[in-house]
């Protein structure tokens, strides 16, 4: 292979081999297939926007593990997916009910289909710090908006939180709504075992959409758009090939057809015996007598995906950063990191001494004096929501946008979303006011999205 120079694209990622990957992609580098897969739609393979062959197969079966009615393949992510389910049911200026801590691809779709959203702002649990959005909070919601078309809620979030969807459902139902779940993160929900949600679709949604990379051994791009009836298929499939690229990659699509038929022959089993890595996870660190917490202990009754490992570090005298850096400096790589916690994604392909691996790199990490963490009172996240001075679409397209740097964005309308990556919310929306808060927590953010060179694009002389 050929390449130019040193610290090119190659270089960075072989560096990323030998490393425990606590992280999505879920097959955690563990892939091995034929470069002739990559290959175009020709008479003799298929076409994944009118497909006939494979591809047509592939969905076929995928909708079944899922139980749907018909699910769609994609190689751009949940992104695709979720800008076509938006896109295919809500008209222009239509009324769609979303959470505030929504992934940035709904505003996406937002902007390009002139749909008006109405947030729901998420509530702090003050136990454990963690913002979640409650299912009582959106029943208000829909009952308060009834001119809403539809509503689209996250489950699981990043944490791992699953909100009780069937609450929800049945306020969606009651108020002739749409139900769309960005699901991005359960796409392991297929295969149901002990202790783990059921999946959106036998909750009651009417299309979800699932990242499948980041949980099952697929690559990065590869999901699916599901439906809970066939009707709005053929409308659905032709919004997509809008948003879609027109170049689908096979190895893509390949990697969710063997993964999918690997989870039906060995999901169930596989994902207890994932469960049960993670209990003997949890268990190093107390017999080793760590301070380090399992996160979902702290949520009271709330419902979680097992599978996902949240460590709250608070009580170990470090910040989830440190935590995060101790742990790279160790050759294992975790998936985030926030103030007091540090986020793990094992996987059904996770090497079978990965989390075992991780428990003792923590167990080398010193103790310090607790920290001493914010006073987190129970409630909105938002009891002021900043102030709109625009339509979403109008300051998201405004001609007269310009870059700002991030200290005197302050005030300014902003005409882009910007948050930190992951998880990929938005703490700036297109029209709002851009907050003090919003640029503080910008300016102090190791990575994020929408600021660029220290930049943010506002409209100016509004």
């Amino acid at each position: 292979m050929y390449v130019d120079g040193k610290n090119n694209m190659l270089d960075m990622l072989q560096a990323t081999k030998g490393r425990i990957r606590m992280h999505m992609p879920g097959h955690k580098g563990r892939l091995s297939f034929d470069s002739s897969w990559d290959i175009t739609e020709l008479p003799n393979t298929d076409d994944l926007f009118a497909p006939q062959g494979g591809i047509a197969q592939a969905e076929a079966l995928a909708a079944r593990s899922a139980g749907a009615a018909s699910s769609l393949l994609l190689t751009g992510g949940g992104t695709a997916g979720i800008m076509a389910m938006l896109l295919s049911l809500v008209p222009p200026g239509g009324k769609l009910i979303v959470p505030r801590d929504c992934h940035f691809s709904v505003l996406s779709a937002c902007v390009w289909g002139d749909i008006q959203p109405v947030f729901v702002w998420p509530r702090v649990h003050g136990a454990s710090g963690f913002s979640y959005i409650d299912a009582g909070d959106v029943e208000q919601t829909i009952q308060a908006h009834p001119d809403a078309l539809a509503v689209l809620v996250t489950r699981p979030d990043y944490r791992g939180v699953c909100m009780d969807l069937a609450r929800v459902a049945a306020a969606a139902k009651a108020a002739g709504m749409w139900l769309l779940v960005d699901e991005a993160h359960g796409a392991h929900f297929n295969w149901p075992v002990d202790h783990q949600p059921k999946g959106a679709g036998a909750l009651g949604a009417h299309l979800w959409v699932q990242s499948a990379h980041k949980t099952l051994p697929v690559l990065t791009g590869g999901a699916w758009l599901h439906l809970c009836d066939d009707v709005h298929t053929a409308r659905a499939r032709s919004v997509l090939r809008m948003v879609h690229t027109s170049s689908p990659s096979f190895p893509i699509l390949v990697s969710l057809d063997e993964a999918r038929a690997w989870m039906d022959a060995h999901g169930i089993s596989a994902l207890a015996t994932l469960h049960g890595r993670i209990q003997t996870f949890w268990r190093l660190l107390q017999a080793g007598g760590s301070a380090l917490r399992n996160a979902h202990e702290l949520l009271d009754h709330m419902d979680v995906d097992p599978t996902r490992v949240v460590i709250d570090v608070s009580q170990q005298g470090y910040t989830g950063q440190e935590v995060y850096d101790w742990l790279g400096e160790r050759g294992i790589d975790g998936e985030m990191a926030d103030g007091n916690h540090v986020v793990l994604i094992p996987s059904v392909w996770d090497p079978t001494d990965a989390l075992e691996q991780v428990g003792k790199a923590l167990l080398a990490l010193p103790k310090k004096p607790p920290l001493k963490p914010p006073l987190l009172m129970e409630g909105r996240t938002a009891p002021t929501p900043p102030q709109i001075a625009m339509r979403l679409r109008e300051a998201a397209l405004s001609v007269s946008a310009k870059p700002l740097p991030l200290a005197m964005a302050e005030g300014q309308v902003a005409a882009c979303c910007a948050g930190v990556y992951p998880p990929g919310i938005p703490l700036i929306v297109p029209g709002e006011r851009i907050t003090a808060g919003a640029v503080k927590a910008l300016a102090r953010a190791r990575h994020c999205f929408g600021v660029e060179n220290g930049a943010l694009r506002c409209v100016i002389n509004t």
